[in-house]
């Protein structure tokens, strides 16, 4: 279980947004609608002037972004100089966890990850198959992807299969889309407009 609350000034624009839900949970809206911003402050990139961020009704607000067991993925979540392997099981070594080749391998077949080679030398879509199945290997307790899900072939179906692995390793997630029918896909779903946020189901 998530539970949010967050109030940030930025400029000219007020973000005022909560989400309190468990699962695989889409946040739909425009840009500029603070859909980034919120994730932001759930990861710890940035801090709230008011609110809190909970897993499990335990306060991470105030704990340091290592500490927090959480994972932000972005277009630009990954580490160029690295092949596609090494990123991999350098995900299973964020927590410390045991190399399990095992488990790399099932990750990467049912995200459809055929390829090899250094990230900077992939397309975008293929660079963010490895930056979520990287973060799904780190066993975070929760996963932000935030617009990471729109470059990639085949998109509903990844969605699908990126959902089932977290259910499986009991990871839960928050991730972002303009496209409202994307909804569809998650548990519970939430639209930014204007800096707040309503709950769809």
């Amino acid at each position: 279980m998530i539970h949010v609350r967050a109030r940030k000034k930025l400029g000219d624009f007020v973000l005022e947004a909560e989400i309190q839900d468990e699962g695989f949970i889409c946040l739909t809206g425009q840009n500029g609608t603070g859909k980034s911003t919120l994730l932001n402050i759930i990861a710890g990139v940035l801090k709230a002037d008011e609110g809190f961020v909970k897993l499990a009704s335990n306060d991470i607000s105030n704990l340091s972004m290592d500490k927090k067991e959480v994972i932000l993925v972005t277009p630009q979540s990954y580490i160029q100089h690295m092949d596609v392997e090494k990123h991999l099981t350098w995900g299973m070594n964020l927590n410390g966890r045991e190399k399990n080749l095992g488990q790399v391998g099932k990750v990467k077949s049912d995200l459809g990850i055929t390829y090899s080679g250094k990230l900077q030398k992939l397309s975008l879509g293929m660079r963010e198959r490895v930056s979520l199945a990287t973060a799904l290997l780190a066993r975070p307790r929760l996963i932000l992807v935030d617009e990471t899900f729109s470059n990639i072939d085949n998109r509903a179906e990844f969605i699908t299969r990126f959902r089932r692995l977290c259910s499986e390793s009991r990871v839960e997630a928050i991730f972002t889309s303009q496209l409202t029918e994307d909804s569809a896909m998650a548990d519970h779903a939430y639209v930014m407009e204007k800096g707040k946020s309503r709950k769809l189901f």
